[in-house]
Protein backbone atom coordinates (compact mmCIF):
# COMPACT_ATOMS: atom_id res chain seq x y z
CA UNK A 1 0.00 0.00 0.00
CA UNK A 2 1.77 3.49 -1.02
CA UNK A 3 0.22 6.57 1.12
CA UNK A 4 1.83 10.16 0.14
CA UNK A 5 2.52 13.23 2.05
CA UNK A 6 3.15 16.57 0.17
CA UNK A 7 5.31 19.26 1.59
CA UNK A 8 5.11 22.74 0.76
CA UNK A 9 8.61 24.36 0.27
CA UNK A 10 10.00 28.17 -1.06
CA UNK A 11 10.74 26.23 -3.97
CA UNK A 12 8.84 23.65 -4.94
CA UNK A 13 5.93 21.01 -3.88
CA UNK A 14 7.78 17.90 -2.48
CA UNK A 15 6.00 14.72 -2.63
CA UNK A 16 7.16 11.67 -0.19
CA UNK A 17 5.85 8.70 -1.03
CA UNK A 18 6.07 5.72 1.63
CA UNK A 19 5.42 2.07 0.33
CA UNK A 20 4.19 1.23 4.43
CA UNK A 21 1.27 1.15 6.68
CA UNK A 22 2.34 3.87 10.09
CA UNK A 23 1.32 0.52 12.02
CA UNK A 24 4.84 -1.67 9.93
CA UNK A 25 6.97 1.04 10.28
CA UNK A 26 6.70 1.57 13.97
CA UNK A 27 8.01 -1.96 14.31
CA UNK A 28 11.06 -1.16 12.20
CA UNK A 29 14.28 -1.24 13.60
CA UNK A 30 16.14 1.63 13.74
CA UNK A 31 18.60 2.10 10.54
CA UNK A 32 21.73 2.54 11.20
CA UNK A 33 22.59 5.15 8.45
CA UNK A 34 20.62 6.74 5.91
CA UNK A 35 21.78 6.35 2.07
CA UNK A 36 20.56 9.47 -0.05
CA UNK A 37 20.96 8.77 -4.12
CA UNK A 38 19.58 12.18 -6.12
CA UNK A 39 18.28 11.16 -9.48
CA UNK A 40 17.43 13.72 -12.57
CA UNK A 41 16.43 11.60 -15.83
CA UNK A 42 17.94 8.06 -15.04
CA UNK A 43 14.85 5.73 -16.07
CA UNK A 44 16.81 3.61 -18.54
CA UNK A 45 19.08 2.52 -15.43
CA UNK A 46 17.30 3.49 -12.15
CA UNK A 47 15.31 -0.10 -11.67
CA UNK A 48 18.86 -2.03 -12.80
CA UNK A 49 20.81 0.23 -9.86
CA UNK A 50 18.76 0.02 -7.42
CA UNK A 51 17.96 -3.34 -7.82
CA UNK A 52 21.57 -4.26 -7.15
CA UNK A 53 21.63 -1.93 -4.59
CA UNK A 54 18.85 -3.77 -2.30
CA UNK A 55 20.42 -6.43 -2.63
CA UNK A 56 23.76 -5.21 -1.00
CA UNK A 57 21.74 -3.77 1.70
CA UNK A 58 19.92 -6.64 2.64
CA UNK A 59 22.37 -7.52 4.96
CA UNK A 60 22.70 -3.70 6.77
CA UNK A 61 20.42 -1.91 8.52
CA UNK A 62 19.30 1.33 6.29
CA UNK A 63 17.06 3.70 4.96
CA UNK A 64 16.90 4.16 1.73
CA UNK A 65 16.03 7.58 0.71
CA UNK A 66 15.79 8.41 -3.25
CA UNK A 67 15.28 11.72 -4.36
CA UNK A 68 13.63 12.20 -7.86
CA UNK A 69 14.50 15.89 -8.86
CA UNK A 70 11.72 16.40 -10.97
CA UNK A 71 12.82 14.01 -14.35
CA UNK A 72 11.31 14.73 -17.49
CA UNK A 73 11.58 11.11 -18.62
CA UNK A 74 9.84 8.00 -16.77
CA UNK A 75 12.47 8.26 -13.82
CA UNK A 76 9.13 8.67 -10.98
CA UNK A 77 7.10 6.19 -12.17
CA UNK A 78 9.65 3.77 -12.55
CA UNK A 79 10.76 4.31 -8.83
CA UNK A 80 7.15 3.88 -7.27
CA UNK A 81 7.31 0.33 -9.12
CA UNK A 82 10.87 -0.09 -7.24
CA UNK A 83 8.97 1.33 -3.75
CA UNK A 84 6.71 -1.60 -3.69
CA UNK A 85 9.23 -4.27 -3.05
CA UNK A 86 11.41 -1.98 -1.15
CA UNK A 87 9.67 -1.38 2.31
CA UNK A 88 13.33 0.48 3.59
CA UNK A 89 12.47 2.76 0.71
CA UNK A 90 11.79 6.37 1.27
CA UNK A 91 10.53 8.17 -2.43
CA UNK A 92 10.73 11.82 -2.24
CA UNK A 93 9.50 13.79 -5.80
CA UNK A 94 10.18 17.19 -6.17
CA UNK A 95 7.63 19.35 -8.92
CA UNK A 96 10.00 21.75 -9.97
CA UNK A 97 13.81 21.37 -10.10
CA UNK A 98 15.76 21.63 -6.92
CA UNK A 99 19.32 20.38 -7.92
CA UNK A 100 21.25 18.35 -6.88
CA UNK A 101 21.96 20.36 -3.54
CA UNK A 102 18.40 21.14 -3.46
CA UNK A 103 17.52 17.34 -3.31
CA UNK A 104 20.41 16.46 -1.19
CA UNK A 105 19.12 19.16 1.45
CA UNK A 106 15.74 18.33 1.93
CA UNK A 107 16.17 14.52 1.95
CA UNK A 108 18.89 15.31 4.67
CA UNK A 109 16.17 16.49 6.80
CA UNK A 110 14.24 13.22 6.59
CA UNK A 111 16.88 11.46 7.38
CA UNK A 112 16.10 9.16 10.86
CA UNK A 113 19.43 7.23 11.28
CA UNK A 114 22.40 9.19 12.86
CA UNK A 115 24.86 8.69 10.22
CA UNK A 116 24.43 9.95 6.57
CA UNK A 117 25.71 8.55 3.03
CA UNK A 118 25.40 10.30 0.19
CA UNK A 119 26.19 8.31 -3.30
CA UNK A 120 25.11 8.98 -6.97
CA UNK A 121 22.68 5.95 -8.64
CA UNK A 122 25.15 4.55 -11.24
CA UNK A 123 27.00 3.19 -8.80
CA UNK A 124 30.15 4.06 -10.30
CA UNK A 125 31.89 3.55 -6.60
CA UNK A 126 32.61 0.86 -5.05
CA UNK A 127 29.73 -0.76 -2.29
CA UNK A 128 31.95 -2.50 -0.25
CA UNK A 129 33.32 1.03 0.77
CA UNK A 130 30.28 1.53 2.71
CA UNK A 131 30.90 0.60 5.90
CA UNK A 132 34.39 2.47 5.96
CA UNK A 133 32.78 5.44 4.79
CA UNK A 134 30.31 5.01 7.93
CA UNK A 135 32.70 3.72 10.65
CA UNK A 136 35.34 6.77 9.73
CA UNK A 137 32.51 9.66 10.10
CA UNK A 138 31.34 8.05 13.01
CA UNK A 139 34.78 8.31 14.59
CA UNK A 140 35.46 11.35 13.41
CA UNK A 141 32.43 12.98 13.61
CA UNK A 142 33.18 14.68 10.36
CA UNK A 143 32.84 13.86 6.63
CA UNK A 144 34.58 11.39 5.01
CA UNK A 145 35.49 12.25 1.01
CA UNK A 146 35.96 9.33 -1.20
CA UNK A 147 38.68 10.20 -3.86
CA UNK A 148 38.81 8.55 -7.21
CA UNK A 149 42.12 7.71 -8.90
CA UNK A 150 42.84 9.23 -12.24
CA UNK A 151 43.84 6.39 -13.37
CA UNK A 152 40.04 4.66 -12.77
CA UNK A 153 38.86 7.78 -14.52
CA UNK A 154 39.60 8.24 -17.67
CA UNK A 155 37.07 6.17 -18.92
CA UNK A 156 35.38 9.36 -18.79
CA UNK A 157 37.21 10.85 -21.55
CA UNK A 158 40.72 12.51 -21.53
CA UNK A 159 39.42 16.14 -22.20
CA UNK A 160 36.97 15.94 -19.01
CA UNK A 161 39.71 14.22 -16.95
CA UNK A 162 42.25 17.00 -17.80
CA UNK A 163 39.23 19.77 -16.86
CA UNK A 164 38.91 17.91 -13.28
CA UNK A 165 42.33 17.77 -12.36
CA UNK A 166 42.28 21.57 -12.99
CA UNK A 167 39.59 22.19 -11.08
CA UNK A 168 40.24 20.03 -8.15
CA UNK A 169 43.83 21.87 -8.40
CA UNK A 170 42.40 25.37 -8.25
CA UNK A 171 40.04 24.76 -5.24
CA UNK A 172 42.92 23.68 -3.31
CA UNK A 173 44.81 26.74 -4.22
CA UNK A 174 41.96 28.77 -3.77
CA UNK A 175 40.53 27.25 0.16
CA UNK A 176 43.55 24.60 1.01
CA UNK A 177 40.66 22.28 1.87
CA UNK A 178 43.95 19.22 1.43
CA UNK A 179 41.50 17.23 -0.77
CA UNK A 180 42.26 15.78 -3.96
CA UNK A 181 38.47 14.92 -5.15
CA UNK A 182 36.51 18.22 -4.70
CA UNK A 183 33.51 16.55 -7.19
CA UNK A 184 33.10 12.83 -6.09
CA UNK A 185 29.58 12.42 -4.76
CA UNK A 186 30.38 9.70 -2.84
CA UNK A 187 30.60 10.72 0.97
CA UNK A 188 29.40 10.19 4.40
CA UNK A 189 28.87 12.35 7.78
CA UNK A 190 26.72 12.39 10.90
CA UNK A 191 23.12 13.81 10.39
CA UNK A 192 23.40 16.64 12.43
CA UNK A 193 26.61 17.36 10.39
CA UNK A 194 24.95 17.40 7.12
CA UNK A 195 22.17 19.04 8.41
CA UNK A 196 24.24 22.01 9.68
CA UNK A 197 26.26 22.08 6.44
CA UNK A 198 23.56 21.91 4.01
CA UNK A 199 21.79 24.97 5.96
CA UNK A 200 24.54 27.08 4.65
CA UNK A 201 25.16 26.04 1.73
CA UNK A 202 24.43 28.20 -1.04
CA UNK A 203 24.69 26.60 -4.21
CA UNK A 204 22.59 24.00 -5.37
CA UNK A 205 24.44 22.90 -8.63
CA UNK A 206 27.73 21.78 -10.11
CA UNK A 207 29.89 22.91 -6.79
CA UNK A 208 27.30 21.49 -3.89
CA UNK A 209 30.23 18.86 -3.33
CA UNK A 210 33.38 21.37 -3.58
CA UNK A 211 31.02 24.03 -1.30
CA UNK A 212 30.29 21.49 1.24
CA UNK A 213 34.17 20.32 1.41
CA UNK A 214 35.00 24.46 1.78
CA UNK A 215 32.35 25.33 4.25
CA UNK A 216 33.58 22.23 6.50
CA UNK A 217 36.93 23.39 6.24
CA UNK A 218 36.06 26.60 7.84
CA UNK A 219 34.04 25.40 10.35
CA UNK A 220 36.77 23.04 11.63
CA UNK A 221 34.99 19.86 10.83
CA UNK A 222 37.53 17.13 10.45
CA UNK A 223 37.51 16.13 6.73
CA UNK A 224 38.67 12.25 5.95
CA UNK A 225 39.45 11.58 2.77
CA UNK A 226 39.67 7.80 1.53
CA UNK A 227 40.64 6.04 -1.78
CA UNK A 228 37.78 4.16 -3.44
CA UNK A 229 37.62 1.65 -6.60
CA UNK A 230 35.51 3.64 -9.29
CA UNK A 231 34.32 2.76 -12.48
CA UNK A 232 31.96 4.87 -15.26
CA UNK A 233 30.05 2.60 -17.79
CA UNK A 234 28.38 5.38 -18.74
CA UNK A 235 27.81 6.87 -22.01
CA UNK A 236 30.04 9.91 -22.68
CA UNK A 237 28.98 13.51 -23.06
CA UNK A 238 30.27 15.98 -25.57
CA UNK A 239 33.66 17.52 -25.15
CA UNK A 240 31.17 21.07 -25.66
CA UNK A 241 28.92 20.23 -22.89
CA UNK A 242 32.07 19.58 -20.25
CA UNK A 243 33.39 22.71 -21.47
CA UNK A 244 30.09 24.76 -20.83
CA UNK A 245 29.86 23.35 -17.61
CA UNK A 246 33.22 23.96 -16.52
CA UNK A 247 32.78 28.08 -17.90
CA UNK A 248 29.76 27.68 -14.74
CA UNK A 249 31.79 25.35 -11.97
CA UNK A 250 34.19 28.44 -12.37
CA UNK A 251 31.61 31.58 -12.11
CA UNK A 252 30.16 29.43 -8.84
CA UNK A 253 33.65 28.81 -7.55
CA UNK A 254 34.19 32.89 -7.67
CA UNK A 255 31.00 32.92 -5.46
CA UNK A 256 32.36 30.85 -2.81
CA UNK A 257 35.35 32.66 -2.40
CA UNK A 258 33.35 35.90 -2.30
CA UNK A 259 31.42 34.08 0.13
CA UNK A 260 34.10 33.01 2.10
CA UNK A 261 35.89 36.48 2.28
CA UNK A 262 33.09 38.42 3.55
CA UNK A 263 32.54 36.09 5.88
CA UNK A 264 28.71 35.21 4.65
CA UNK A 265 29.45 31.69 6.10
Amino acid sequence: MLSTTWIETEAADIQIVDPTLFELKQEKKAPSFSLIIPVYNEADIIVEKLNVLSRYLERESCELIVFDDCSKDKTYSRLKEVLVTNPNMLLMHSTSRLGKGGTIKNAVRKASAGTVIIMDVDLSADLGSIPELMREANESGGIVVAERSTSDRYSQGFLRVMLSLAYNTLVRLLFRTGVRDHQCGFKAMRTDVARRLTATIRNNEFVFDTELIVLARKLGIPIKRIPVKWRDDRPKKSNLKWIRNGVTMMKDLIMIKISDRTKVY
